[in-house]
C-alpha cells in the first residue's frame, strides 16, 4: 500500500467520522416535536339519550315490582335486597311498591342510577310460628348495569 493511498483512505475515514458526527450533533440539538395527543373520544350523553335510557330504567323496574313474588325470592336483575334476616322462618310473600324511582345517570362505562326509595312488604312465618308481616323501607335504593346507545336506541342491563 502507498503512502498516498494511505492518506486517502484516512481522508475519507476521518471525513465520514466527523460527518457522522455532525449530523449525529445535528439530530440531538434539534428541538423534537412532541407526538400529537389524539383526541380522545368521550361519550357525552345526549339529553335524549339520557332520557331515552330513564324512560327505559323505569319500565323495567316497574315490570320487577309489578308481580307479589311468593317463597321470598326478589327479582334478579332489579336492585333489589331485602334484608329479612332472623325476623322470619320462612318468606310466603313480597309485595314491592316504588315510592321514587332512581335518578338515572350515564356514565363512561354504563350507568349508575340512585336516589330512588324502595318499599317491600314482607309476609311469612315469624321465628316464634306465628304469621308475620314486616315491611322494610330502602331510601338509597341504587341501581346499575351496562348501556349501549346507538343513535336514538338505547339498551339497558341492569346487573
Amino acid at each position: 500500500m502507498t503512502r498516498r493511498l494511505a492518506w486517502t483512505i484516512g481522508g475519507g475515514v476521518a471525513a465520514l467520522v466527523i460527518a457522522v458526527a455532525a449530523v449525529w450533533l445535528w439530530q440531538s440539538s434539534s428541538v423534537r416535536p412532541s407526538p400529537q395527543a389524539s383526541p380522545t373520544a368521550t361519550v357525552a350523553p345526549t339529553a335524549d339519550a339520557q332520557s331515552l335510557a330513564q324512560q327505559q330504567l323505569d319500565e323495567h323496574l316497574e315490570s320487577c315490582t309489578a308481580k307479589e313474588v311468593t317463597g321470598g325470592a326478589v327479582p334478579e336483575r332489579c336492585g333489589i335486597r331485602i334484608p329479612w334476616g332472623m325476623e322470619f322462618a320462612a318468606v310466603d310473600s313480597v309485595r314491592f311498591r316504588i315510592d321514587r324511582m332512581p335518578v338515572l345517570e350515564l356514565t363512561d362505562d354504563g350507568f349508575i342510577a340512585d336516589g330512588g326509595v324502595l318499599v317491600a312488604t314482607v309476609s311469612g312465618t315469624g321465628q316464634n310460628g306465628a304469621a308475620r308481616t314486616e315491611t322494610y323501607r330502602t331510601e338509597s335504593w341504587r341501581v346499575r348495569g351496562d348501556v349501549a346507545v346507538d343513535g336514538d336506541r338505547v339498551d339497558l342491563d341492569v346487573w
